[in-house]
């Protein structure tokens, strides 16, 4: 059905990899004290980054929808984008989507160029977090340099492991659910760091590389060390799962000949690395995770997986692969650990009665966000230069595909004005 993943030879480049980092990775350790932020007085500007569009795109479009509402202008568009760009903006909030190293560079650049800023965690979002698991992902620097925390639900407000300005504010991510209309069979895959996009190009070793590199702290601090044991269990996980994953897809589409049996990998995966043997087995790679639930009837997902969590939203009965992982999925739906037992929780289709109000808060991010510009309210004139190019590397376009502004405009519900590659201004 698919290339074979080789346990033991990945975890030993991980090792190898991890090992020579902890030689010579010599960043210093980071902490929220280091950071002192500048006075800075905001115009009624909004600025919203997207990563990556499957995930992020829809959501962005409600908060950029109730902006405008509210009379703010709002640039929307590819991070890569506006981080470049943020000096050159005229001073206004920006709300980033994760509290890695990277966006901790990312937000010092626009606290330091004059902007505001607030963090919405989409790296969380099914995430079943934990003080220790918040502390060995979050940079300290991305915590400090937040003027606003957008907590998804009070259980992130408990855990955040920073003084910070913590607001709990939902996730507009849970309101761009559609009701199902199919009957496909929608299975997850749950490999995005063994089957990374990246690995075809450049090698398994290089993504090891480029994750480690996310960590908060050096590879030989406690840090570096935590947020490699979550990596490397991870790796683990994912060869693990992959055997029921590949004996369910089977036998889903030996059991269901008339139904179509949707496989989808994560955004990150390269999807060259599937293959089927039966025809009514089929690749699903276009849209996001929304728009595939809203034909199916039924999801599979590998134990603690975020798409457990989106069938859930979606009103879709799923059937959870194995146990364990970091999501809150891994409590969640029918558990089976055979691939008769997926056919046959299948073709039952029990939808799940259990409650995730403690993780997701009704939705409210303009309203801090209004608090924040009303508390540093400039009074100089606005002056926006249009003048910016972006050339978008191989993984950027991945990540974020080419986006017409009829579509852009159709979601937030305004005239857009595209202003770069995949950037708009309303």
């Amino acid at each position: 059905m698919t290339a074979a993943f080789d346990r033991a030879a990945l975890l030993a480049t991980f090792d190898e990899v991890f090992a020579d980092m902890r030689n010579t990775d010599v960043r210093p350790v980071p902490h929220f004290e280091d950071i002192a932020k500048p006075d800075r007085r905001v115009h009624r500007i909004l600025y919203l980054p997207i990563e990556v569009k499957a995930r992020e795109f829809v959501s962005k479009s409600l908060i950029a929808r109730e902006a405008i509402a509210q009379n703010f202008n709002v640039i929307m568009g590819a991070s890569w984008v506006l981080n470049a760009w943020a000096p050159y903006l005229p001073s206004g909030v920006v709300l980033f989507k994760s509290t890695n190293s990277i966006d901790a560079r990312s937000m010092g650049q626009w606290v330091q160029s004059g902007h505001m800023t607030g963090v919405l965690d989409e790296e969380v979002f099914g995430i079943d977090c934990t003080p220790d698991f918040l502390k060995a992902t979050m940079h300290p620097h991305a915590a400090a340099y937040a003027d606003l925390v957008c907590a998804q639900g009070q259980s992130y407000a408990d855990v955040f492991p920073f003084p910070a300005n913590v607001r709990v504010t939902g996730n507009p991510r849970t309101l761009t659910y559609k009701p199902p209309q199919g009957d496909d069979i929608l299975v997850c895959l749950q490999s995005g760091n063994i089957n990374h996009a990246a690995i075809k190009e450049y090698g398994f070793a290089h993504v090891v590389r480029a994750v480690l590199t996310l960590s908060a702290g050096p590879m030989n601090s406690p840090l570096g060390q935590a947020w490699a044991n979550i990596f490397r269990q991870s790796i683990e996980y994912e060869c693990d799962a992959l055997p029921l994953v590949r004996d369910t897809i089977e036998a889903l589409g030996a059991a269901f000949p008339d139904r179509t049996i949707r496989v989808r990998p994560h955004p990150i995966e390269n999807a060259d690395t599937w293959a089927f043997g039966r025809s009514n087995i089929v690749l699903e790679t276009a849209g996001g995770i929304t728009d595939v639930l809203g034909k199916s009837s039924v999801a599979v997902f590998v134990s603690g997986c975020t798409t457990g969590l989106d069938a859930l939203l979606a009103g879709v009965p799923a059937v959870r692969l194995g146990r364990g992982g970091h999501g809150i999925s891994a409590r969640m739906h029918t558990e089976v650990n055979s691939a008769d037992d997926a056919v046959e929780a299948v073709r039952r289709a029990e939808k799940w009665d259990g409650s995730i109000k403690s993780h997701f808060a009704p939705v409210d991010v303009m309203t801090p966000l209004r608090e924040l510009y009303k508390q540093h309210q400039a009074d100089s004139e606005i002056k926006f230069s249009h003048n910016v190019s972006y050339t978008p590397q191989v993984h950027q376009l991945q990540k974020f595909p080419e986006t017409p502004l009829e579509e852009v405009a159709r979601f937030v519900g305004s005239p857009a004005e595209q202003v770069a590659w995949n950037t708009w201004f309303f």
